[in-house]
């Protein structure tokens, strides 16, 4: 670090820079403060399928300030938070002094309460004097948010190290605040909107945002009860009344999700033709069909998510990792089309997932939740579901069931496999797999052992009373308990299904019957082969009682009334058998064993009336996320000569984005790829980077370098920053470069991409997830049709 301080300080000096005091940290952060960082830096524009029955009169605002206000608050109403904040920011680029636009801005952070409390203190530092509809809305999150009469003087001082200071406390604020207070803060929050509706009666967006700031006070806020449903309903029915198409029926859905689904099926089917550009309304709709098992609805719903995100993603070149509830959608996708026994299509939805680019932060096979995690745990519930033995080692063989650190991850690939090598009757390959689940318990223990160290050394970081300390601990161990459990769980499976292997199936049933949470499907399936028909019957008829509609139930219920051949079940076996012929698309195995029909396709015509009409899926996006065509360049290289993209096609090539050499942070990123270079040239990836110097700048700065020194791939300039702009490594707000990071394949596609506000350095990683996403067939195959 200090000698490339040192060595580039004359860099610094010319950029008007002072080395010494590390400003060239500055490149490529906001000029506004941290909480501009994190967020958009490219421009909006105004999409298709936003809702023009949404709309909040701001005094003052352009046409054009006016339709992106509406549309920032159209995807609040979505939950699309970061678009939301985007069209605000849009509204701020256009006219600066808006207070509302920063009120949509902190509105568009609920989750990060943070930043929400730095965008506030930009509206109350620009509020004064505005109409008193504006006042209402700024001073209640002025409230919320606690910035009284003196931070409200600060902020509005015109001294910028006032107002730095004052931003900076409200913002620690808002970090620091206890349960208790929130709870307060969102008590006060619902009178103020209250407020709003009161003076405004006929104002449908101050209704819309008060009876979703009910629920989110009770669901994400401080548990405040919700006294009556129906009277956040009715306040819901006046906007709708209003306003029929409003995409507050998206506030509906999740008002009853929890409570009595079927009260919310009017707005499902309204839901996603009120904003059709906004993916999460198609999707929350799919909640309420899925609660009252209508899996076939719930699938189109989100097979219709899936697609406009899609779309979003390849028309702004959107990695999947940064869009808000994708993988959550595709993983149920993929757990839909399962129950409907649509095999083919819930497998390759999964395997989408796997494929698709990770991300040290975003996206890890690691994390629960992670796109990565859901494709690897839903591929083994839907082989397990449906008996699909070697299709389990074919996934292994390809690469989607690759092994990783986490331990519970481990438990759902090793079960996987151990089951399918007995069922398989490979008992070589099972036993080994045994033992590799045995060599999962010291590494469980250990995990445990290192949660709970870490969990305290965290209370007693933050300050936490022994009360609160030992409720960590508690948490910490129950969490990291929980996997020891299931490796041992696991390992008395396997040890039954040896015993099912070798024609002991009735011990292995009683086995089975033991464990905590073993599925009832794979139960049923030890005791039919025990010959325990009655007993495999008690066991499903329970489960369809409990969760009806499910073919992988459904289905061995059926085969467990026909080995039971018993008269007496005749009519049950009829019902079921009825039930099973509504599942027109299934397939794989256990199909095959019931003697279903061939499957046909699934449309709209195959649902309740009450569904209504729906669009063409394939008119909202394409059914998989597929890799965009890198945007081409042809730029003098430093020292001499040209390179273009379309010269390294048939070459994999990563593509760095550097702000210049008077980024301090941009150069030690180089220094630390250059050592690198040849390892990812062994992988076949050339290394290309682009910077704003000059060529004749870059060529200088390189001279000042030992030959031992210089980088070992060629420097671009685009000192016109044309490439930064087109591969939209540029804050359109601010008009000022970003760093950015591809990966390009042979053919010119991007596979992965990180754009920031600083450079990106976990390069062992990125080699690594490089090698990984170029072993793999290119993703947009075929997917929910």
């Amino acid at each position: 670090m200090k000698y490339l301080v040192r060595l580039f300080a004359p860099f610094f000096a010319a950029a008007g820079l002072c080395a010494q005091h590390e400003a060239p940290d500055t490149f490529g952060h906001s000029r506004h403060g941290e909480a501009f960082d994190e967020g958009p830096r490219q421009a909006a524009y105004l999409m298709d399928g936003i809702s023009d029955q949404v709309h909040m009169p701001v005094a003052g605002l352009s046409k054009e300030a006016q339709a992106f206000f509406d549309q920032g608050l159209c995807q609040l109403h979505g939950f699309w938070y970061f678009e939301s904040e985007r069209s605000f920011r849009q509204v701020a680029k256009l006219q600066p002094e808006c207070a509302m636009a920063y009120w949509g801005m902190a509105m568009a952070n609920v989750e990060s309460p943070e930043r929400a409390a730095g965008f506030v203190a930009n509206a109350v530092r620009r509020s004064a004097g505005v109409p008193r509809y504006e006042q209402l809305w700024v001073d209640a999150l002025a409230s919320y948010y606690q910035i009284d009469e003196a931070a409200t003087k600060e902020l509005r001082s015109g001294d910028p190290e006032r107002v730095k200071a004052a931003v900076a406390a409200l913002v620690g604020k808002a970090k620091e605040r206890t349960g208790k207070e929130k709870e307060k803060l969102d008590k006060q929050l619902l009178k103020d909107f209250g407020t709003v509706v009161y003076e405004f009666p006929e104002d449908t967006e101050a209704k819309a945002l008060l009876a979703v700031q009910i629920w989110l006070a009770y669901e994400w806020g401080g548990g405040i009860p919700i006294t009556s449903h129906t009277a956040i309903d009715s306040l819901l029915s006046q906007v709708f009344a209003a306003a029929p198409r409003h995409p507050a029926h998206h506030y509906r859905v999740h008002l009853w999700d929890q409570e009595d689904a079927k009260r919310a099926l009017q707005s499902a089917a309204a839901l996603g033709d009120s904003a059709p550009g906004i993916a999460h309304q198609w999707h929350m709709a799919g909640h309420i069909y899925a609660k009252l098992n209508r899996h076939a609805e719930a699938s189109w719903q989100q097979a219709a998510s899936g697609r406009v995100d899609h779309a979003h993603m390849q028309r702004d070149g959107v990695m999947p990792f940064l869009i808000h509830n994708y993988g959550h959608n595709q993983e149920w996708l993929s757990r839909s089309l399962s129950l409907q026994g649509r095999v083919d299509e819930a497998i390759a939805t999964a395997k989408n997932l796997v494929e698709l680019p990770r991300h040290p932060k975003w996206n890890r096979l690691e994390e629960r939740g992670d796109i990565a995690n859901y494709g690897r745990l839903r591929l083994a519930t839907i082989c397990e579901d449906h008996d699909l033995w070697q299709t389990a080692f074919d996934l292994q063989r390809d690469g989607y069931l690759e092994p990783g650190e986490d331990v519970d991850g481990e438990v759902v690939r090793l079960g996987l496999l151990g089951r399918a090598a007995f069922r398989l009757g490979r008992f070589d390959t099972a036993e080994r797999l045994v033992t590799e689940v045995q060599a999962l318990l010291p590494r469980a223990r250990l995990a445990r052992a290192q949660a709970i160290d870490k969990a305290e050394d965290e209370a007693l970081a933050a300050g936490k009373d022994r009360k609160k300390t030992d409720e960590a601990l508690d948490e910490a161990r129950r969490r990291s308990t929980d996997d020891v459990r299931a490796v041992r769980d696991l390992l008395a499976e396997l040890d039954a299904e040896r015993q099912l292997a070798n024609g002991q199936a009735k011990e292995a049933a009683a086995a089975f019957a033991k464990i905590d949470r073993f599925p009832e499907t794979l139960l049923a399936d030890a005791y039919l082969a025990a010959g325990d028909a009655k007993a495999a019957i008690n066991a499903l008829e329970a489960e369809v009682k409990k969760r009806p509609n499910r073919m992988p139930t459904l289905g061995r219920l059926v085969l467990a009334y026909r080995a039971a051949n018993d008269p007496d079940n005749a009519g049950k076996l009829r019902e079921r058998e009825a039930e099973l012929a509504t599942m027109h698309g299934a397939s794989g195995p256990l199909a095959r064993r019931l003697g279903m029909p061939a499957p046909r396709a699934v449309t709209v015509a195959d649902f309740a009336p009450d569904f209504g009409t729906r669009p063409e899926l394939s008119t909202l996006g394409p059914a998989d996320w597929s890799p965009m065509p890198a945007v081409g360049f042809d730029l003098p290289v430093a020292g001499g000569g040209r390179r273009t993209l379309a010269g390294q096609r048939g070459k994999p090539t990563l593509v760095v984005f550097y702000l210049g050499f008077g980024c301090l942070h941009c150069i030690e990123q180089l220094q630390a790829l250059g050592p690198k270079a040849g390892a990812f040239a062994a992988a076949g990836i050339d290394i290309l980077a682009i910077g704003s110097d000059t060529a004749a700048k870059a060529a200088e700065s390189l001279a000042a370098l030992s030959p031992e020194e210089r980088f070992p791939f060629p420097l671009l300039a685009d000192p016109q920053l044309a490439a930064f702009k087109a591969w939209r490594c540029y804050d359109d707000f601010e008009e000022m470069p970003l760093h950015g990071t591809f990966l390009v394949d042979a053919a010119g596609k991007v596979r992965w991409q990180d754009i920031s506000y600083e450079p990106f350095t976990q390069l062992d990683w990125l080699l690594t997830e490089s090698r990984r996403l170029l072993a793999l067939p290119a993703p947009g195959g075929a997917g929910a049709k």
